[in-house]
Order: structure tokens, then C-alpha cells, then sequence
């Protein structure tokens, strides 16, 4: 019988698995974590804009329960898409659109604007 090495590793699919689904497991954990705590922030904020910079908890009270208008209804896909969709708008305004670069590629290729 061989000896046996002292630092022989076994390398498998079940000795892969089991560490590399704790992985993911802690990374979709920390990435919930974050996102979730992200989100009552911007909640919160929302809600101390609406109250004039301090949270009122009889306003508070008021929108948990219907008789006040919430400050946004956006869901947070919603509000990322929007700052996107602002961020756009305010390059649009700014540039125009597109940079020297874009514009001689659409020339070069023949698809310009007015083409």
C-alpha cells in the first residue's frame, strides 16, 4: 500500500458544492442587506421631505391608514429608472446627445439622423 501524502486534498463535486453554494448564499444575503437598507433610507428621506424635514408620525399615521397621499409610489425599480431617464434628459439638454466621436461614427457609417 502507497503512503499516504499529509496535505492530500480529495477534489471533487461534493467538496466544491457545499462552499460554493455558502458563497453564493453570503453574497445574495449581503446583497439584500444592502439594497434593503438602501431603500428604507430613501424611504425615509422621502418621507421627511413630505413633512417639511422633520418626520411627523400624525401625517405618518394619516398615509400608513389612506387619508394621506403618499409622497411617491414609485417602487424602487421605478425610482432608478427615473434618476436614469433625469440623468439622460439633463445630457440631452446639456450636449445635445452626443458627443463629437458619436456623431463622426454615424457619419462614417451613413446612418445619421437626417439620413
Amino acid at each position: 500500500m502507497p503512503p499516504k501524502r499529509p496535505f492530500s486534498f480529495n477534489f471533487n463535486a461534493k467538496t466544491v458544492t457545499a462552499p460554493l453554494a455558502a458563497f453564493t448564499m453570503a453574497t445574495i444575503l449581503f446583497i439584500y442587506a444592502r439594497t434593503s437598507i438602501q431603500a428604507a433610507k430613501r424611504n425615509a428621506q422621502k418621507h421627511r421631505e413630505a413633512d417639511g424635514g422633520q418626520i411627523n408620525w400624525h401625517n405618518e399615521n394619516l398615509r400608513r391608514h389612506g387619508r394621506l397621499e403618499a409622497p411617491e409610489s414609485q417602487g424602487t425599480v421605478g425610482q432608478i429608472l427615473g434618476v436614469v431617464k433625469d440623468s439622460r434628459e439633463a445630457a440631452e439638454e446639456k450636449g445635445g446627445g452626443e458627443t463629437e466621436a458619436e456623431r463622426k461614427l454615424r457619419e462614417r457609417t451613413g446612418k445619421g439622423r437626417g439620413a
